[in-house]
């Protein structure tokens, strides 16, 4: 049976919402079960057996720092990874899945935050079917670097690494965003640019034709369909 459970770290309702729904989207899409939870569901642990799939969230929180889902996150990848089942984790969850299986090292914050529209560079894999020359979204302080020779880099820019397999499983970290449509990326845009007056100063748009963002849908339902 196949069957997601999705681990949103989102901590403001409205971002936990936008997350949901874009997953629920390819879900339905793709045609499968989902179960949607928040941190501090002890049961997940108890129930992994039920899941084929794991997708973990972005994040308000720094995956360096120590939340209070850490432990409960840390247990719950270990337990899929021991079951060779499936793990997408997106922005904060491809740097905590990282931190989880390569040590906290491999994270860093970096000197100018990543926001905006970039283009991406993919290597072949199996995640990226049908998916041409993306240009991605970036909501991010911190990113993974040199995880060791247990992770491909499998997708990378100028700025950080954007995606990793870890050890050729069904394993995986994607930097970017491929779950939220731009109006919900807009909504981040502008949350943003109210707490930060430099916003636009790094801001990216490396958009020409916003039809382009469509296929970036297919990141969420490459996975599912594993």
């Amino acid at each position: 049976m196949q069957k997601v459970l999705v681990y949103n770290c989102m901590e403001f309702p409205e971002k936990v919402r936008l997350f949901n729904d874009g997953i629920e989207k390819e879900v339905k899409t793709v045609g499968i079960e989902a179960d949607f939870v928040v941190p501090l569901c002890p049961e997940v642990l108890d129930n992994v057996d039920e899941y084929s799939h794991l997708i973990i969230s972005g994040s308000e929180a720094s995956a360096m720092d120590e939340s209070d889902w850490t432990s409960e996150l840390t247990d719950l990848i270990h337990k899929f990874v021991a079951a060779d089942k499936k793990i997408l984790g997106i922005c904060y969850g491809h740097q905590f899945l990282a931190r989880v299986l390569a040590g906290k090292s491999c994270l860093y914050k970096m000197p100018v935050a990543e926001y905006g529209y970039s283009k991406v560079n993919l290597r072949e894999n199996v995640l990226f079917k049908n998916i041409k020359n993306p240009v991605c979204l970036q909501l991010h302080h911190d990113a993974v670097r040199n995880p060791g020779d247990d992770f491909e880099i499998i997708a990378e820019n100028e700025t950080a690494v954007q995606g990793f397999q870890y050890k050729g499983k069904a394993v995986f970290g994607l930097q970017f965003h491929p779950e939220f449509d731009h109006e919900a990326a807009k909504y981040f845009f502008g949350v943003a640019a109210a707490q930060d007056p430099g916003f636009y100063g790094y801001f990216k748009n490396a958009v020409s034709e916003y039809s382009i963002l469509e296929q970036n849908r297919l990141f969420i339902q490459n996975f599912l369909r594993l």
